[in-house]
């Protein structure tokens, strides 16, 4: 066999090397063997996963994952189709989603094929494949009060450890950063938590988990950080979310700023060797198909109305309760209350009782067009081609709520729950809706409140700019489902149809003077925007705004600095018009909430919901419709919002031109926690 020119190095090292018999030389020989072989043996091999079809509606889902990517790596994706069993593949035109130019690397991607748009109907069994280009890596990176956080490596280390190296850079004034050890945290895909056990701010160090390593940083300056996890599997290929807890303290002259922030990136590879310094080559081309997959998509006659069934199989004898259904939870009770109650339950099949750490749910799911998802606690299940399905989910000691969720392939969904009570042995604790019970029904202790404030923008001022339709009737629907669903008071929500500048303002004034550090606010704007996409920079256009002057626009930067004002506990902007995405500190969305409830709702928020980033906003709002309609099927007692946004997100996508985007608001306040919209 003729060897290759890597074999031959390796020989050649071996025969320099063959004459030193001295021991103490041995360890020096198989370090050299070990450099020469990782600059031999490729990077983790980059590739498509998981690569899969599903019909919605009149629309193809293609999804897909992108693995063994560096940190920050883009691709160019491009789909194709074959209807000749893979013998030509022809390019699909009408996409939308995470196709094209810079895509990036991970999970649960998705490509929206518009079928109907490229031909009459689609029939038969149907091969896709993907390809793509890759781009030069750009490290990832984001800030919390011009701190900038560049993340430069997450890589493996011998003996179960994980290294997280970071640049650090500050562009404003001179101040102490400090991050605790505990609170630099990697979770992954099955929701396991691990935390720094080690860390260095340039050259100082913390050596222990609750350590704090502090650094003074000037204007300007530029550090390194080195935080090393210790127990990680050496399996672990994906993060599913990095979080960098810090503070930042500034003196002005006049006193200390203390900011309280966190960084998170989500959906990050974990790589076996240090990525510190590494590019990646534009020449190498990724590939893939899929299994056949039969497909009938035509244009429907009758429009399908009528939702999914759901049956459960196992457990078996449990009570699904649907959208009508009543909390299921007593206000104000004691903790002992809690216990008869839950003891009662079990008698009637309303609850169901375990002591393991998890459950597999299984059932059936049956639709005469077929079934699209099954959705159980922000998890996917496994669906077979008869609709049965089944899917481990993790319990909480105590009571769990089980929300089943289908939907069919004309979108229509149900959503419907059951109990599950885990019992954790002596001394345990109390299920994580239980503990809220207590904050939102303890009536010796005053409650928190929520506020809602309404915008809905129609009929504008200068004839050069549209009036619209849909906003003020949209802002209605959302009225009507909080407060009559939701703890949201009449006399608490302010609704202002038509709203210029000045009554925008003038009711953000009014709540910065109104809200408590233990109240909800949720802010909604409908009507036009404006979003520049050459500066990143996005307006509110109140009915007074002019299209010849900004004087009247509301900036988004203006809107963010009152968020940031709002002393609230938990703020939460929706917007259906445009919204510039720079204001967002979380890059990517996923489907799964990873903390619990109660914790959750323990660190304040300031997030924000929009239906895309666009020039214009489409009157009829599909955004707007489906999260009413998921705040009105909901059946959970304690919602998220970002389980609100995941769950109709891909409806979204489907049903228009836009992209729905979530995520904590840079420089408001947030400190990792999220809303929660809880059931009357």
């Amino acid at each position: 066999m003729k060897s290759s020119p890597k074999n031959k190095q390796l020989i050649e090292l071996y025969n320099l090397i063959k004459p030193i018999t001295m021991s103490k030389l041995h360890r020096l020989i198989l370090s050299a063997i070990a450099v020469l072989l990782i600059s031999i043996i490729p990077a983790t091999a980059q590739d498509f996963k998981n690569l899969s079809a599903k019909q919605f509606g009149e629309k193809i889902n293609i999804e897909y994952a992108i693995s063994g990517e560096s940190l920050g790596q883009t691709f160019n994706v491009t789909p194709y189709y074959s209807l000749d069993a893979g013998k030509t593949f022809l390019p699909i035109k009408s996409v939308s989603g995470n196709v094209g130019a810079n895509v990036p690397g991970g999970k649960d991607q998705i490509i929206i094929w518009d079928v109907l748009k490229d031909m009459k109907e689609l029939s038969g069994d149907v091969i896709f494949k993907l390809t793509a280009d890759t781009k030069t890596t750009v490290p990832t990176q984001d800030e919390v009060g011009k701190v900038n956080f560049k993340i430069e490596s997450l890589n493996h280390l011998e003996g179960n450890k994980a290294e997280l190296m970071l640049t650090i850079t500050n562009n404003g004034p001179t101040r102490d950063l400090k991050m605790i050890n505990g609170l630099i945290t990697i979770t992954d895909f099955k929701k396991q938590k691990y935390d720094a056990q080690r860390g260095t701010i340039a050259e100082v160090e913390g050596s222990e988990r609750y350590s704090t390593p502090t650094r003074t940083l000037k204007n300007g300056e530029t550090v390194k950080a080195v935080f090393t996890f210790d127990r990680i599997p050496d399996d672990l290929a994906r993060a599913m979310r990095l979080d960098l807890g810090i503070e930042l303290i500034t003196y002005d002259g006049y006193g200390l700023d203390l900011k309280i922030g966190k960084v998170q990136f989500r959906d990050l590879p974990v790589t076996s060797t240090k990525t510190l310094g590494l590019k990646v080559e534009v020449s190498k081309k990724l590939e893939a198909a899929s299994s056949p997959t039969s497909l009938t998509v035509k244009k429907l006659e009758v429009a399908d109305k009528t939702p999914p069934t759901i049956a459960i199989t196992s457990p078996a004898n449990v009570v699904l309760t649907g959208k009508e259904s009543t909390r299921g939870r007593p206000y104000a009770q004691s903790f002992m209350g809690m216990d008869d109650k839950r003891k009662r339950s079990l008698t009637t099949g309303e609850e169901f009782a375990t002591t393991e750490s998890s459950i597999n749910i299984k059932g059936t799911a049956s639709d005469a067009n077929g079934i699209y998802a099954v959705v159980i606690n922000g998890i996917d299940a496994t669906i077979k081609a008869d609709g049965t399905f089944d899917a481990i989910i993790p319990l909480a000691v105590g009571k769990n709520e089980i929300a089943i969720r289908a939907t069919d392939v004309r979108q229509n969904s149900i959503e419907q729950k059951f109990f599950v009570l885990r019992n954790g042995g002596q001394g345990s604790g109390k299920g994580e809706t239980e503990e809220l019970d207590l904050v939102f029904g303890n009536s010796e202790k005053r409650a928190p409140r929520y506020y809602a404030l309404i915008f809905g923008a129609n009929d504008y001022i200068d004839e050069s700019v549209p009036d619209l339709d849909g906003p003020i009737s949209d802002a209605a629907k959302l009225v009507i489902a909080l407060t009559s669903r939701y703890t949201f008071n009449q006399q608490d929500v302010i609704f202002i149809k038509n709203p210029t500048r000045e009554q925008i303002i003038n009711e953000l004034d009014r709540l910065t003077r109104t809200v408590t550090k233990n109240d909800n606010l949720l802010i909604f704007y409908a009507g036009h925007g404006y979003w520049d996409q050459q500066t990143d920079f996005g307006y509110w256009l109140p009915v007074d705004s002019k299209s010849n002057t900004t004087s009247n626009w509301l900036a988004n930067s203006q809107i963010r600095d009152y968020v940031a004002a709002l002393k609230t506990k938990h703020t939460l902007l929706i917007t259906d018009a445009c919204f510039g995405g720079s204001i967002f500190r979380t890059r990517k969305t996923f489907e799964e909430t990873t903390a619990a409830k109660n914790k959750l709702y323990d660190n304040p928020s300031r997030q924000g919901m929009t239906s895309g980033a666009l020039t214009v906003v489409p009157d009829k709002s599909l955004f707007l419709e489906f999260l009413v309609k998921r705040l009105n099927e909901n059946t959970k007692d304690y919602l998220t919002a970002e389980e609100l946004f995941s769950s109709f997100k891909t409806d979204v996508m489907n049903g228009s031109p836009v992209t729905p985007m979530f995520g904590d608001i840079k420089d408001s306040g947030d400190e990792g926690g999220d809303f929660l919209f809880v059931k009357k």
